[in-house]
């Protein structure tokens, strides 16, 4: 099953009633052998009573206590918010916030989709017990040059990485076409993370179709 993560970050077409709309187009649009994947900012976590695929894009390694703007896994559970981005480069978390968000939601039965910038971070990750680990470099994202195309060799190596750990690599960073999305297949990517160029589209269904393939 190849998965689509599709982050909306807080831009402006992803949040407030844009969200709810962006969330029920995308929606309407899944494929056998595709994953669909939503994941939306705090305040429009309540669609997922009301839509499939919906994550977070952060959690916090805390049970229920004295932590105040904390979010956590218990209660994004009872939401039926049942997984999370983790690590984005515009969010950051020391390692050992990561391997106690591993711990806990493996005891919970969490998903977490964690975020890599290098193929180091990729190999402490997969060391730490990653199921889903997501390769973005940085400095690529929000652009129009693929990660296929600009770091092939370090996506194929990571891959091969991942493999050996029997975790899943998705691919992110200027996925933007069809064949971008080729490409990353073809390097051992069994998934892509995308932002901009679904959710800024102005027609978001017709861009994510288009990577679909």
């Amino acid at each position: 099953m190849f998965k689509s993560i599709v982050n909306f970050k807080v831009y402006r077409e992803g949040i407030h009633g844009n969200g709810e709309k962006l969330v029920r187009d995308l929606s309407s649009i899944r494929r056998e052998n595709y994953d669909l994947i939503m994941a939306v900012s705090s305040p429009q976590l309540h669609l997922s009573s009301k839509y499939k695929g919906i994550i977070a894009q952060h959690v916090d390694p805390y049970e229920s206590g004295a932590h105040t703007g904390a979010i956590i896994i218990e209660e994004l559970l009872n939401m039926g918010v049942n997984g999370s981005l983790l690590n984005h480069s515009e969010r950051k978390v020391p390692g050992n916030h990561i391997t106690q968000c591993i711990e806990e939601a493996e005891e919970k039965g969490f998903t977490l989709y964690i975020c890599s910038e290098s193929l180091e971070e990729t190999r402490f990750l997969c060391e730490s017990g990653a199921k889903y680990i997501a390769y973005e470099p940085p400095e690529l994202i929000g652009g129009n040059i693929s990660v296929s195309a600009a770091k092939p060799e370090i996506v194929r190596e990571s891959a091969e990485l991942c493999k050996s750990y029997n975790s899943v690599l998705l691919v992110g960073a200027g996925v933007k076409k069809g064949e971008d999305v080729i490409a990353c297949k073809n390097l051992g990517a069994q998934g892509i993370l995308v932002s901009s160029g679904v959710v800024k589209s102005e027609r978001p269904v017709d861009a994510l179709n288009s990577l679909m393939i």
